[in-house]
């Protein structure tokens, strides 16, 4: 018997979700990430996917994710790091934001990528996710757009960093696919 949406066990993950700074990132690799946004050659105050250095930052490679701005207004995700699999429970390559599990965690991000869009500057975006059986985790993404050519938002480039109750970096999840541990 397959489990109707409501007896899913993801349902019962809740979310808070803010915005913050990212200069004011609580982990090295977010703050690396948005010193090499920062560096980058820029069109139109975009940088250059082809010119982003993403070897400045060697620990960040399974943690990073590349989403397609489709002209439609939708988010694609042409690369998904595979840490993100691990913790996540699944793969979104390919996947639209709107796909992603669960669907209140979709329309989060789905919001948050518009907004990176919008202000055409990386912002640092705060998840904090748990539920009745597992401890709360604090989830950290850096957000930034990138250009292919012309100044438009053509991407965007995630960097992610999942911090416990005491600031340390963790994969967990106990009672639900979503954050599940690392092997």
């Amino acid at each position: 018997m397959t489990a109707s949406r409501a007896e899913d066990p993801d349902d019962a993950v809740r979310f808070e979700a803010a915005s913050h700074d990212p200069a004011t990132a609580p982990h090295a690799r977010l703050t690396a990430a948005y010193q090499a946004w920062m560096d980058a050659p820029k069109v139109d105050g975009i940088p250059l996917r082809r010119s982003l250095a993403l070897e400045r930052i060697p620990d960040a490679m399974g943690q990073v994710g590349i989403v397609d701005v489709l002209p439609s207004g939708d988010f694609r995700y042409r690369m998904f790091g595979s840490v993100l699999v691990g913790a996540l429970g699944y793969d979104a390559t390919g996947w639209l934001t709107t796909d992603l599990k669960p669907a209140t965690y979709a329309q989060i991000v789905t919001r948050q990528y518009q907004e990176v869009v919008a202000a055409r500057r990386p912002i640092l975006h705060e998840l904090r996710g748990g539920s009745a059986e597992m401890n709360e985790n604090r989830y950290f993404r850096l957000t930034a757009p990138l250009t292919l050519s012309d100044g438009r938002v053509d991407q965007l480039w995630m960097t992610v960093a999942l911090l416990g109750s005491f600031g340390r970096e963790v994969f967990l999840s106990v009672g639900t696919s979503f954050f599940r541990p690392r092997d």
